[in-house]
């Protein structure tokens, strides 16, 4: 209990304010969501996220006295505006992985992209702000840990591996498909450790200083179940087709994948560190030397990334848009089956499959190719349609049964 005599800090104060706050607009947005007021259940990641990082920066500042992070404007909006093109790095080896689709995405385009970009602005401040609670909280305070020696050989090392790493996850995605979550982390982080030091992880090991890595991949562990947690009450999100699992899920989430979390809070670490070793943006440290001759070129380029990425989400990964009013019966019932949306199921419906039923009996890799060959699109997969089968299945568990006996009867090859 606070000693009655020790007068609360303004800083203490204002971060008690913040979780407050962020816990009641979290509080507001499920209340939302559950009550169906547009347009939270289709932004509802959006509405959750952003409150929840001002609780973080709130908490944060609550145990260790320490200032916000958004009262250093220039490095919080550097965050937030590095975020999108980091996580858009992946969303462009995804259109070769196939490992996940998004579902049910406002129909206008405008909306589409600005909550898209919106969505992958709270990545790495989300990253940031997680290790700086735990760290707050004395997580891995001592991380004393062996001194690695690191030569200036093992970094274009680690460059290499990094290389043949993403090499191999683009050329064989089913087999490699993992090897991406950690190829990026290669690649840049010899970017810090030779321009930005205080930033760079391998910098901590060979100095013994294990914390920040313990700190980074245990927060980015619960990060990653809440990007989850909140994407799966949304009607628009992301569904997986993770080989090997895509049956056992927690949440929309193998649950092998949540694994995969714990390196990329490393690669978002380094990744945007990078942008800051490179004087185009801020550091993590908050000091504030750029380059100033150089960030707008690196900014345009930047952008003209990003609009490249979002059009070929547009063809590759965004599988359907939010069903108008009116639809027919028939379609609207398709629709919501795993967000399949109105045009996949128009598209059903004009092969012959009139329901839920029918659906179920269906084999997945030849309904696939007919509903690319009629639309010719790259969307859906065999591992989407799988996902709507399972789904039709379900809700009709007799048909499966007779789908599963006609399997048993039909000849061996």
């Amino acid at each position: 209990m606070r000693d009655q005599h020790v007068p609360v800090r303004p800083v203490e104060r204002r971060a008690a304010l913040r979780v407050a706050l962020g816990a009641a607009a979290l509080a507001v947005a499920f209340v939302l969501l559950l009550r169906g007021v547009g347009p939270v259940p289709t932004w509802f990641y959006v509405f959750a996220w952003y409150p929840t990082l001002v609780l973080l920066d709130g908490l944060a500042s609550l145990l260790d006295g320490t200032p916000s992070l958004f009262a250093r404007p220039t490095l919080a909006l550097s965050l937030f505006l590095w975020s999108p093109v980091v996580w858009l790095v992946f969303e462009a080896a995804n259109f070769r992985l196939q490992n996940w689709y998004y579902v049910l995405l406002p129909a206008h385009g405008i909306e589409r992209w600005a909550g898209i970009v919106l969505s992958f602005a709270t990545v790495v401040p989300a990253i940031v702000l997680a290790e700086r609670v735990l760290k707050a909280a004395g997580v891995f305070r001592a991380g004393r840990g062996p001194l690695v020696l690191v030569r200036p050989g093992d970094l274009r090392v680690a460059v290499a591996l990094g290389v043949a790493m993403g090499a191999l996850a683009l050329a064989w995605p089913r087999l490699f498909f993992p090897l991406v979550w950690g190829a990026a982390f290669l690649l840049a982080e010899p970017v810090v450790y030779a321009r930005l030091p205080e930033a760079s992880l391998i910098r901590d090991v060979e100095r013994g200083q294990w914390g920040r890595i313990g700190r980074l991949m245990l927060g980015g562990l619960g990060i990653g179940v809440l990007w989850e947690g909140y994407n799966y009450p949304a009607e628009a999100g992301w569904i997986y087709t993770v080989p090997w699992l895509e049956e056992l899920k927690l949440f929309e989430m193998p649950p092998y994948g949540f694994v995969g979390f714990l390196v990329f809070a490393l690669e978002a670490w380094a990744m945007y560190a990078a942008l800051a070793a490179l004087q185009v943006s801020v550091p993590l440290t908050g000091a504030t030397t750029l380059r100033r001759r150089r960030t707008l070129g690196v900014g345009l380029l930047a952008a003209a990334f990003a609009a490249i990425v979002l059009l070929g989400m547009e063809r590759y990964t965004i599988s359907s848009v939010a069903p108008r009013r009116g639809e027919d019966v028939v379609v609207a019932e398709l629709a919501g089956l795993r967000g399949m949306g109105a045009e996949h199921a128009l598209s059903l419906v004009d092969l012959g499959i009139g329901g839920r039923c029918e659906l179920a009996r269906a084999a997945a890799g030849p309904l696939a190719a007919s509903v690319r060959e009629a639309k010719g699109r790259p969307r859906p997969t065999a591992a989407e349609v799988r996902v709507w089968i399972r789904a039709a299945r379900r809700s009709c568990p007799g048909a499966a049964e007779a789908a599963g006996r006609r399997v048993a009867k039909s000849p061996s090859r």
